[in-house]
């Protein structure tokens, strides 16, 4: 199985609302999204090669947000593994999750691939009530439960699996 290491962002505004992308792709599924259908997720991508975590997750929040000097990066504080199909060959992603802070809510698609321009459907800065009470299909699953400590500043020493 092949295996794609990820770098994820848990950007976070001034309001504590957490930014989220909402994606369609059909070439990607899962037992809990058989169809594909849209999902809610933090901004990042794939790991390049010779690229630490921290330069892909600064890398693809550039790319996905054109965000940069005005954020401002704190821990590695969550890891998710989770196998997806893509164009039904499976593959296991193991997601690692930066949480991050910016005063600037707006943000630029200018330098999404063609392939993120063709799933994108929508941006929407969260707020933990709305997280918890969604019926979206967001990922990670608990996330609106697991933030809080995260936005008291309460980070842990290693950062710690979700699902």
């Amino acid at each position: 199985m092949k295996v794609r290491n990820t770098a994820r962002i848990l950007l976070v505004n001034e309001q504590n609302r957490l930014l989220l992308f909402k994606m369609k792709d059909v070439t990607v599924t899962s037992k809990e999204n058989p169809q594909g259908e849209p999902v809610w997720f933090a901004p990042g991508g794939g790991v390049e090669k010779n690229e630490t975590l921290i330069e892909a997750a600064k890398r693809e929040l550039w790319e996905e947000t054109g965000l940069k000097d005005q954020v401002k990066w704190g821990p590695l504080v969550w890891i998710r593994n989770v196998n997806l199909f893509v164009n039904k060959e499976e593959t296991h992603f193991i997601e690692y999750y930066y949480f991050a802070r910016t005063f600037e809510t707006r943000i630029s698609m200018e330098h999404f691939t063609e392939t993120e321009k063709d799933n994108y459907r929508n941006h929407y800065w969260w707020s933990l009530d709305e997280l918890n009470h969604s019926r979206e299909l967001i990922f990670p699953k608990q996330i609106g439960r697991q933030l809080p400590p995260l936005l008291q500043g309460n980070f842990p020493k290693i950062p710690v699996f979700v699902e």
